[in-house]
C-alpha cells in the first residue's frame, strides 16, 4: 500500500439486503489489510422501514437491531480493530419516525445520511430501465439537490453519502458527467454541510471500475475545499470482503492533489482528522 493511514468508513455486511459476507469476515479482512479505522454501516431505508417483503431478511426495523447487536459482538471479538459502529440512514425525511427509531437507544460512532431515491420515485439504480428523457433527468437532479439540502438542514447525521449517486445510473460507462449545470444547487448543499459541520463522503465504489461513468469527483471535492470544506470521509461502500477499502488510496491521492492534508472519521459522533500519509 502507498499510504499507511488507510480507513474505510462505509461498508455493508450481510445484515444489509445486498451484503454478501457476515460481519466477522468483513472485520477479519479489515484487520488483514491493516486499516486504521473500519466502519460497518448497514442499510436502513427509512421510507421502507416497517414493510419490505421484497428484501431478504425482513424489515429494516429488524435489520437495524441485528446489525447493531453484531457490531457490539465484533467489537468484543476484535479488540485491536478500531471498528466503528455505523449505520447508513437512507431517505430519513421520507419517514422521520423511522429515522428517529433507528437512531434512538443505539450509540453509533458514525451515521451516514444518504438519498437513494427522491420522494415518490424508485431508487436511482432503476432510472435507466425506462430510458428517461433529458427533461426527466433534469427534473430528477433538481429534486435530488433540493431533498439533499433539506436533509442537511435536518442535520441528524454525520456525513452525506455519495453525492454523485444519481450519475452512476444516469450515465453510461466511459462518459464524464458534470454537475456544472447544477452548480448553484450543489454549492447550496456544500455550504450547508460546512455550516452544519457535517462531512462530505468520498465514495470510492466506482473509482476503479471500467464499466461505469467517470464521476466528477475532482470537480466536487475541489469546489467543497474552495468553499472552506475540511471534513471528508472516505468509504468504499463494500458489500463483500474483497472490496473493502477498494479505491481508497486513489481517493486519498486525489484529495492530496487538490490540497487536502487530512481526511475525517467519526468516533462517538465526533470528527477525528487523520493525516493523508
Amino acid at each position: 500500500m502507498r499510504y499507511k493511514n488507510i480507513s474505510d468508513c462505509h461498508s455493508h455486511s450481510n445484515c444489509s439486503f445486498d451484503g454478501t459476507r457476515n460481519m466477522r469476515d468483513m472485520c477479519m479482512n479489515a484487520i488483514e489489510m491493516g486499516l486504521v479505522y473500519y466502519a460497518v454501516t448497514d442499510h436502513c431505508e427509512c421510507n421502507q422501514y416497517m414493510n419490505v417483503p421484497h428484501i431478504p431478511g425482513g424489515r429494516y426495523y429488524d435489520v437495524v437491531r441485528q446489525s447493531y447487536a453484531e457490531l457490539l459482538q465484533n467489537q468484543e471479538r476484535f479488540p485491536n480493530l478500531k471498528l466503528l459502529r455505523g449505520i447508513e440512514l437512507g431517505q430519513p425525511l421520507q419517514d422521520l419516525n423511522a429515522a428517529h427509531d433507528a437512531l434512538t437507544g443505539r450509540d453509533y460512532d458514525v451515521v451516514i445520511g444518504s438519498l437513494h431515491n427522491i420522494r415518490d420515485h424508485d431508487d436511482f439504480y432503476h432510472i435507466g430501465e425506462h430510458n428517461p428523457t433529458e427533461q426527466e433527468i433534469d427534473n430528477a437532479l433538481h429534486a435530488y439537490f433540493a431533498e439533499s439540502l433539506e436533509m442537511v438542514e435536518w442535520g441528524k447525521f454525520d456525513t452525506l453519502a455519495h453525492i454523485t449517486y444519481p450519475l452512476r445510473y444516469m450515465c453510461k460507462a466511459g462518459e464524464t458527467p458534470s454537475y456544472k449545470p447544477y452548480q448553484d444547487e450543489l454549492d447550496a448543499v456544500l455550504k450547508a454541510l460546512i455550516k452544519s459541520d457535517i462531512a462530505l463522503e468520498f465514495n470510492t465504489s466506482r473509482i476503479l471500475r471500467t464499466d461505469a461513468p467517470k464521476l466528477p469527483d475532482r470537480e466536487v471535492y475541489s469546489r467543497y475545499k474552495e468553499l472552506g470544506g475540511k471534513l471528508v470521509t472516505i468509504g468504499a461502500d463494500a458489500h463483500r470482503t474483497e472490496n473493502i477499502a477498494s479505491g481508497v488510496e486513489e481517493a486519498m491521492e486525489l484529495l492530496s492533489d487538490i490540497g487536502y492534508k487530512e481526511y475525517t472519521v467519526f468516533v462517538e459522533r465526533k470528527p477525528v482528522q487523520v493525516p493523508i500519509e
